[in-house]
């Protein structure tokens, strides 16, 4: 597999996800379950962040190299490290789909979807947001190589990159875990004493740091998988 066919098929999975999610209303007569169009959407928002980010900061650099507007350089590197915060608070909603691998939308149907459908449809949605995070790891170690000469990177080199995918694996999987078990959305960080107080009221809880530790080793070890198997840490051997 190389890159042309990974973001071939990262397309195409979730033009399929979509599809069968936005049609199901209309086949089966059933009202649109808005949840799951909801965070599919906010799955490839950290896509459009990241690619946005990169080409502004490219966009900002060609300008002051071809304009000679030296002055750009600075504001080139804080929006880009800014834009890699904001990408990095959305990030775990890519992730956050293989949380929605369940039928839990059937009830609320008023007709009744035939099993087969919903199973294809859920199981695509999941594995949308699998492949999303790995785009998104993707893409941002690419944006690494732009940086450093392919040709001259080292063997401790192709070793920080996979670390830094496992890295980000790893933030992502807590990301989810707030998400799904403490219920937090990306936005309530706009409310800090708030979201530490709801921290603390979670893991004053006896059994939930064990909880929380098994959670993340588990779902970590499943995203690194999903990292190799895709070959995506052999991309960068030239």
């Amino acid at each position: 597999m190389n890159f042309l066919s990974l973001f071939l098929g990262i397309l195409l999975l979730n033009l399929f996800a979509y599809i069968t999610i936005s049609i199901r209303p209309k086949i089966f007569k059933v009202k649109v379950y808005r949840p799951m169009l909801k965070n599919f959407v906010l799955s490839v928002l950290p896509l459009l962040i990241l690619a946005a980010n990169i080409l502004i900061f490219l966009a900002l650099s060609i300008l002051r190299v071809y304009a000679e507007i030296e002055f750009l350089l600075a504001p080139a590197y804080v929006i880009y490290f800014a834009g890699l915060l904001v990408w990095l608070l959305f990030l775990p909603n890519a992730g956050y789909l293989i949380t929605e691998l369940n039928l839990n939308h059937r009830s609320t149907d008023e007709k009744e979807v035939p099993i087969w459908y919903d199973i294809v449809s859920v199981l695509s949605f999941a594995l949308s947001g699998i492949v999303n995070t790995l785009a998104n790891i993707v893409i941002i170690q690419l944006s690494f190589l732009v940086v450093f000469d392919p040709q001259a990177l080292t063997a401790s080199n192709y070793a920080a990159l996979f670390f830094s995918g496992v890295g980000i694996i790893f933030l992502i999987v807590v990301g989810i875990y707030l998400g799904r078990v403490i219920r937090f959305n990306t936005w309530d960080l706009l409310r800090p004493l708030s979201f530490l107080k709801k921290i603390k009221s979670h893991y004053s809880e006896r059994g939930r740091f064990k909880e929380f530790l098994f959670y993340v080793i588990i779902n970590t070890i499943f995203f690194v998988i999903m990292y190799v198997s895709f070959g995506i840490p052999f991309f960068f051997i030239f």
